[in-house]
């Protein structure tokens, strides 16, 4: 089917028009991150750099395990200091590349300003990352700061005293936007993406992710592990006062975990 064009032009067409993009942009994404339409091995190599982000409760945890034994080098950007911390790991990644070609992987809560310094340095930008359901990662979130994991735990439940207030405190589209900065159009967000990323799964789909992630990129070893596993709390637990908010404040990111979605459940 990667090969049938026509086939191609068609579907992207009609998505075009229903998550109003252009064709060109749409059959593009296809292209670069459709499970159906991508081209086995187009992203392997014997030896590169792939950069992560991990945006908080997506399954992170459980993705690094998987990543680590199918690369070379598994190397991670420790929190608090993430970009002094991003610095460093890339730095020794690619003096480590000039000695010793291998296949390496950095992976952690930096984002678009972190990955602008390979720019800066004028290096390719080779990325993935997984994205999730706008309200069950806010959710997640949520619970997870206010538990006794979380160092910060105490601070966090007097700051909020319910979900709705912690949801109205965050930014706008906060996955698409610590994937790949600000953008004025859902059309420029996809081409960004296509532009500088070379695989977008997503969390309820994790087996299927992991499968075109091995697929695309040639990795071998590439198993689904369940790390720091959450509990999603009962529907009727959410209420409409938050999927309203959410519905505001995450317009983009649903779109983009709806079309991915839609990919991933073509295979």
């Amino acid at each position: 089917m990667v090969g049938d064009g026509n086939a191609a032009r068609r579907v992207a067409r009609d998505l075009a028009k229903e998550f109003g993009t252009t064709v060109k942009t749409m059959e593009a994404f296809l292209h670069r991150f459709g499970p159906r339409w991508t081209q086995e091995g187009r992203f392997a190599s014997d030896a590169d750099l792939m950069f992560f982000v991990h945006i908080p409760k997506t399954a992170g945890m459980s993705l690094g395990e998987s990543l680590a034994a199918a690369f070379t080098k598994f190397r991670s950007v420790a929190w608090p200091h993430v970009e002094r911390n991003f610095r460093l790991q890339v730095r020794q990644a690619l003096y480590l590349q000039t000695q010793k070609p291998m296949r390496q992987v950095v992976m952690g809560h930096f984002g678009w300003k972190e990955l602008q310094t390979l720019h800066q340095q004028d290096l390719p930008l080779k990325c993935g990352a997984l994205l999730r359901d706008p309200l069950a990662r806010l959710v997640s979130n949520f619970n997870y700061n206010r538990s006794e994991a979380h160092p910060g735990h105490g601070a966090f439940r007097k700051r909020f005293a319910d979900v709705e207030s912690y949801a109205r405190q965050q930014p706008f589209d906060l996955q698409m936007t610590q994937a790949i900065g600000w953008v004025d159009s859902f059309d420029r967000a996809l081409a960004r993406f296509t532009m500088h990323y070379s695989f977008l799964g997503v969390t309820e789909r994790m087996t299927a992710s992991l499968a075109h992630l091995a697929r695309t990129h040639g990795l071998t070893g590439l198993e689904e592990r369940r790390v720091n596993v959450a509990l999603i709390p009962p529907t009727e637990s959410i209420s409409e006062e938050l999927i309203e908010i959410v519905e505001r404040r995450f317009h983009n990111d649903a779109k983009l975990h709806r079309l991915l979605m839609r990919l991933y459940d073509e295979v």
